[in-house]
Formats: structure tokens, C-alpha cells, sequence
């Protein structure tokens, strides 16, 4: 019975009336044609030439010759003493409160540039 109902709906639908698709105000328009391109007249003049440059001498072919390392003096052995050690630089630093919430912090000197 559903098949039968499909079947008239479908056959409805592929033998509807739809004269009113041949109406001449429901076509699409076509596109106008592209402008043609322009064309381009103007042709800028040469870059001028550069001037040839003279050409350069060739090099002497280098010899073949052999040059031996110069001489240097064997090292010396020396007795260098060890580098005496620095003091550590000690700072003084403020511990703070022992209550928890005071602290006393160090006040800055602001100079200001004075032109």
C-alpha cells in the first residue's frame, strides 16, 4: 500500500504542468559580451647602454716554488705561581621581621637629569 502511494506521487510529479516555465520573462538572460582588451600603444623608449669596460690585465701564472715554515724558539718551562684566592665579598643583608608582615626595605636616591 506505501508503494502504491510512492508510485502515484512520483507519477504526479513527472506529468505536472509547467507551461509556465516557457514564459518569456522566466529565461535567464545571457551575459553580455567582455569589452574587448585594450590595446597598448605605448612603447617606452630603451634603457641606454651601458659603456664596455676595459678589460682587465690576466694574471702572472703563480710558482711553483717551496717556501719552508719560518723557525720558531722551543717553549721555555716556567714556574708560574697559583693565583692567590679573593676574599669572598661579604654583604650585609637585613633579615626581615620575625612577626611576618613587617619588612623594612632600603630607600633609593632618585637624582634627576638636570640639562
Amino acid at each position: 500500500q506505501k508503494f502504491l502511494i510512492v508510485a502515484v506521487a512520483f507519477l504526479a510529479c513527472a506529468f505536472a504542468d509547467v507551461s509556465e516555465l516557457a514564459d518569456p520573462g522566466y529565461d535567464y538572460p545571457q551575459p553580455a559580451p567582455p569589452a574587448p582588451a585594450p590595446i597598448d600603444t605605448y612603447i617606452p623608449p630603451a634603457a641606454p647602454a651601458l659603456p664596455a669596460l676595459p678589460a682587465l690585465p690576466v694574471p702572472a701564472a703563480p710558482r711553483n716554488e717551496y717556501i719552508p715554515p719560518v723557525a720558531v724558539d722551543a717553549p721555555v718551562d716556567a714556574y708560574i705561581p697559583p693565583a692567590a684566592e679573593q676574599q669572598p665579598i661579604i654583604e650585609e643583608i637585613e633579615q626581615p621581621a620575625q612577626d611576618g608582615y613587617r619588612y623594612k626595605t632600603v630607600r633609593r636616591r632618585v637624582f634627576r637629569h638636570r640639562n
